[in-house]
């Protein structure tokens, strides 16, 4: 009977030291760190709020345990290969990528590592996704498709008369093709006329715009990253041509633009963030997560830019707009 006791009491010791050593074993194992990639095209302002958004919200969301590896191929095709296949072969829970060509080469190269996208055009026309709804594959993440139709809504609003319409873009580009195919058939069922012209490099950007001086009443500047980074020499030579400029974003509507109808990017940067949070706590996964936008659309105006070109601020801007530029 004492024997029987001993040995209760010796087993019951054995496991109260089990259960210590295993509560400080688990006290005292590292926490989960996360590995994310940041893949952006170019360094551009608004492109570079939408990254440090996403940033931010997930150093919000894991503080300390976020690891960031931001890189950005600057345009060149052959570096946006070397860097999508050192996200391939470096050891990355999830890649947040913005730009829709950089999306593409990655994708090529993995259907594993869980990639979110920052405001690509449209997903499903560039191959990246099966549908909006349903992604079916490793990638899934926020559109920031512009609102072409209420963009030239707004300019017939400020440019009654403009009969010819400008756009110009990067034909290599997918996500500009895409806008391209959308400005088309918006300016038709308007009664206006598209005139597009390309260029493959900022360099291009003053011989092509002085092209179109007398040809276009308007130029729209859409959210092609080649007339992005370069938007600040195009407003330049725009100004010296007197040729009024509309846009997609607040970032060049301050910089030059007349008006600009688009969403905000940092909010794009957060609600990627959400996204890429929910896959990382495994509560979702990126083939099952609807492509989202961002709430409504904001007109942006710069009254300076306005009056330099001549031309008078609608009335029901000053109600519905957000001033911009001054």
């Amino acid at each position: 009977m004492k024997r029987s006791k001993w040995i209760l009491g010796a087993a019951f010791v054995a496991v109260l030291v089990g259960l210590i050593y295993l509560t400080n074993t688990i006290q005292h194992t590292p926490e989960e760190t996360y590995h994310i990639g940041i893949f952006q095209v170019v360094r551009h302002p608004v492109l570079d709020s939408m990254a440090k958004s996403f940033q931010g919200s997930l150093q919000v969301k894991y503080p300390g345990k976020v690891q960031f590896d931001v890189k950005v191929p600057e345009g060149d095709a052959g570096k946006t290969e070397q860097m999508a296949q050192s996200f391939v072969s470096g050891d990355y829970d999830l890649v947040f990528v913005i730009g829709t060509n950089l999306a593409q080469s990655l994708a090529k190269k993995t259907k594993t590592i869980p990639i979110v996208l920052g405001g690509a055009t449209d997903p499903q026309a560039a191959g990246l996704v099966d549908n909006w709804e349903k992604p079916g594959r490793n990638i899934t993440g926020t559109s920031d498709l512009s609102p072409v139709s209420l963009q030239l809504d707004r300019l017939r609003e400020i440019l009654p008369q403009a009969k010819r319409i400008g756009i110009i873009y990067n034909p290599s580009e997918d996500n500009s093709k895409i806008i391209l195919t959308h400005f088309n058939r918006e300016c038709e069922q308007r009664g206006l006329t598209p005139v597009s012209v390309t260029i493959s490099s900022p360099n291009d950007m003053q011989q092509t715009l002085v092209s179109l001086v007398g040809k276009i009443d308007a130029l729209y500047a859409p959210t092609d990253a080649t007339i992005q980074s370069a938007f600040s020499a195009l407003a330049k030579v725009a100004n010296e041509v007197k040729m009024p400029v509309f846009n997609c974003d607040e970032g060049t509507a301050q910089n030059g633009a007349i008006f600009s109808v688009g969403f905000n990017y940092e909010d794009l940067g957060r609600t990627s963030a959400d996204m890429a949070a929910a896959i990382l706590d495994g509560t979702s996964k990126p083939q099952d997560m609807p492509i989202r936008l961002v709430g409504n659309s904001t007109l942006y105006y710069n009254v300076g830019q306005i009056q330099t070109l001549g031309l008078n601020v609608p009335e029901s801007w000053t109600q519905t707009g957000v001033k911009v530029g001054e």
